[in-house]
């Protein structure tokens, strides 16, 4: 049997996750207190703690959340057989990012020790791309390891994630995207 789920409390998550991410637009993460999550959400600090240990949960879990819902996207891409399947899941993508835009935003520009949702979905990226040229026993014609495209193709996927995010752009961008992964993956 599932335990449903109380309105009351979804509500309640996604008004401190919000406060929380406009607040991570404003100042550092090690700026924020609880007490400031608090006032922006207009709750007590007692019903915080009802639901997080400190604003290291809160912001682990949004990470994990966050991460678990790109995942199947980043998994996808590498699925690619031509270029109208790149431009669906990058479309797929760009709606995701544009639904979460805040939230997305605010969890980039954090990099504590141990919560990094930037570094995680890079080594996520640079790992995928890896299996995916080892399975298709690929050889750069730019003589460079696949190591190195990796890298560089994570770092460009990142910054297009931040770019969209920032910008908007998103027709325009998914043609520049594709022609810039034709360029990084030629043989």
């Amino acid at each position: 049997m599932s335990k449903k789920v109380d309105l009351r409390v979804l509500k309640t998550h996604e008004n401190i996750k919000n406060a929380f991410s406009n607040l991570l637009l404003e100042k550092s993460f090690k700026d924020i207190t609880v007490q400031n999550i608090c006032d922006r959400a207009l709750i007590g600090r007692s019903t915080f703690y009802d639901h997080y240990f400190d604003k290291y949960d809160l912001l682990n879990k949004m990470v994990h959340e966050t991460f678990d819902e790109l995942k199947p996207y980043i998994k996808n891409r590498f699925n690619i057989i031509n270029s109208h399947d790149f431009i669906d899941v990058c479309s797929g993508i760009i709606d995701y990012l544009g639904n979460r835009k805040t939230t997305i935003q605010a969890l980039l520009s954090v990099h504590a020790e141990t919560i990094d949702l930037y570094a995680d979905l890079k080594n996520l990226l640079i790992e995928e791309c890896l299996n995916y040229l080892e399975h298709k026993k690929f050889k750069s014609k730019f003589n460079v390891s696949n190591e190195y495209i990796c890298f560089h193709y994570a770092s460009y996927v990142l910054t297009s994630f931040q770019l969209w995010l920032q910008y908007g752009e998103s027709g325009a961008g998914l043609d520049l995207a594709y022609e810039m992964q034709e360029i990084l993956f030629a043989k």
